[in-house]
């Protein structure tokens, strides 16, 4: 960690090495009272954390850590506007968005006051699409909506289109363009009528060019079927925080949303990227979905840091990634409507603590983000988790958990419940300590996990579970003394497939690229002249 923490590091080195031989089952032993110490509860979640090989002196160790490396005053500094994101010298203020200018006095009020006209500009395109004031130039509703985006653009809003479909819905249908894959393109707008589709182009900049890409596909394909209309207009909206460029795209003027340039696109979902959420479920949802997310915000700006649940969740993982030596962390939601959740965490924890260099440029010289993966319960636990249990690497597991069964089908939620305590169970307890097993059927328990659940998946606890996982994103980035608000990777990605796009549409190759990827250059070229012949 920073050196300011060597002491703290030093000592939670010796702690790993004390507790390497414990078996976890033993700290229960030694600690009765263990199941609530190590569970803690806010905003409709409760975080158990008990499966992991720590204790109370390692948990007091990690937060005296948090402490060294000045956590709490670094959330004030989240929270009050701070230019958190250095390298782009902006605040991060996504937090503002869900938060309510009557009750949140900490959030500058500017912030406060561009994200209320946010809301109140996305409210009134929504009540007026579901009422169908807002329709096509007949006069008929859009059944149909689009969101063109990548990666934050796409993947928050729909994570939240899947996890909240027991919600009272529109008849409006939801579907996502998220993809270069022509066939997709194809065949999604095969099954729409073009009269009464409504296109979202979803793009912070307005510059991401497979988000270009299919917007200019989307209108060549309305241009085709609606020959008789002179305007597409309506059939547009963009969500942007590069207005001019949206409008010089040909999206007419009233039907640009603007999000601020504080809000970071994986932190996005809060904003006015969130429509396809209130256009589906209606926006009373959505304000429930943000109002989850700000109950975890306030818990986690003043709860003490040893009941703070992010703080705990953080700490955790920093304790297995830097003292246990975990490469890795699997999600696994047994609640099938959060299916995309590790997709979406993917994103959230790995673009943002990818990182290499501190907070000063400096190489550090330990371990940040841990690779996320996985999937939901049931395909996971007949797939990987043969892994997990019996693989030469240790893996650490978040299960999420959403208790109460949708009505009419408590047979399978007893069952959905059961598989994952018992994944967890076994993952700590293993079987080698009973007699008579076979080598090969051998496990020797021992594999840390933590449980999240709530009473019920709605739109709070939602918003909430979200949040956390932000706040404990933020957390870790802090302690690693990494920027967490910034994509440099991305970036030199997207300069360099400009530069192929280029290469690829010239007629002669430029001497720029490396011989492996001129080579492929030459052989896609040679067929695309195949096929135009």
């Amino acid at each position: 960690m920073i050196v300011k923490s060597k002491k703290q590091v030093g000592q939670l080195h010796e702690y790993a090495r004390d507790l390497q031989n414990t078996p976890i089952i033993e700290l229960f032993s030694a600690d009765p009272n263990r199941v609530s110490d190590f569970t803690f509860e806010a905003a409709g979640l409760f975080l158990d954390v008990s499966k992991n090989r720590l204790n109370k002196q390692t948990l007091s160790s990690l937060l005296e850590l948090v402490d060294k490396c000045h956590v709490k005053e670094k959330i004030a500094d989240l929270f009050n506007g701070v230019h958190v994101n250095v390298t782009e010298d902006r605040p991060a203020l996504h937090v503002a968005l869900r938060a309510s200018s009557d009750t949140e006095s900490w959030v500058p009020k500017n912030f406060i006051a561009e994200a209320e006209e946010s809301k109140l500009r996305l409210k009134s395109l929504v009540d007026a699409m579901r009422s169908g004031e807002k329709c096509n130039d007949d006069g008929e509703r859009f059944s149909d909506v689009v969101m063109i985006g990548v990666g934050g653009s796409n993947l928050g809003p729909k994570l939240a289109i899947e996890a909240l479909r027991e919600e009272e819905t529109s008849a409006i249908n939801i579907h996502f363009l998220d993809h270069l894959d022509g066939e997709k393109f194809r065949n999604l707008v095969s099954s729409l009528p073009p009269h009464k589709t409504l296109f979202v182009v979803a793009s912070k900049s307005f510059g991401t060019s497979e988000t270009l890409r299919n917007y200019e596909s989307a209108r060549h394909w309305l241009k085709s079927k609606l020959i008789e209309k002179p305007s597409l207009k309506n059939h547009f909206i963009a969500i942007t925080a590069n207005g001019a460029k949206a409008k010089a795209a040909g999206i007419d003027e009233g039907n640009i949303l603007k999000i601020p340039d504080w809000v970071g696109g994986r932190y996005s979902v809060w904003s006015a990227m969130g429509i396809p959420i209130a256009l589906k479920y209606g926006y009373r949802v959505y304000e429930d979905f943000l109002s989850g997310a700000a109950l975890l915000d306030h818990h986690f700006r003043t709860a003490p840091l040893e009941k703070n649940l992010p703080v705990i969740l953080g700490m955790v993982g920093i304790w297995n990634t830097n003292f246990l030596q975990s490469s890795s962390l699997a999600i696994i939601p047994y609640e099938h409507r959060l299916s995309s959740l590790p997709m979406y965490l993917q994103q959230l924890e790995m673009e943002s603590n990818g990182k290499s260099l501190s907070l000063d440029g400096a190489a550090i010289d330990y371990h940040s983000a841990p690779v996320t993966w996985g999937a939901s319960g049931t395909d996971a636990q007949h797939s990987f988790c043969q892994l997990l249990h019996q693989g030469t690497h240790q893996i650490p597991v978040d299960f999420i958990l959403a208790l109460k069964a949708p009505l009419g089908y408590e047979k399978h939620q007893d069952m959905i419940v059961a598989n994952c305590l018992a994944q967890s169970r076994a993952l700590m307890l293993g079987n080698e300590r009973e007699n008579n097993i076979e080598n090969h059927k051998k496990l020797r328990g021992d594999r840390p996990s933590s449980i999240i659940y709530m009473d019920k998946l709605h739109p709070k606890t939602l918003g909430a579970l979200i949040s956390l996982y932000e706040h404990k994103t933020f957390v870790q980035s802090t302690v690693w003394n990494i920027n967490p608000f910034d994509q440099w990777g991305v970036e030199l990605g997207k300069a360099f497939a400009s530069s192929i796009i280029n290469d690829i549409d010239s007629e002669t190759s430029c001497n720029q690229n490396d011989p492996s990827t001129a080579a492929i250059i030459s052989r896609y070229k040679t067929l695309k002249t195949d096929r135009s012949a």
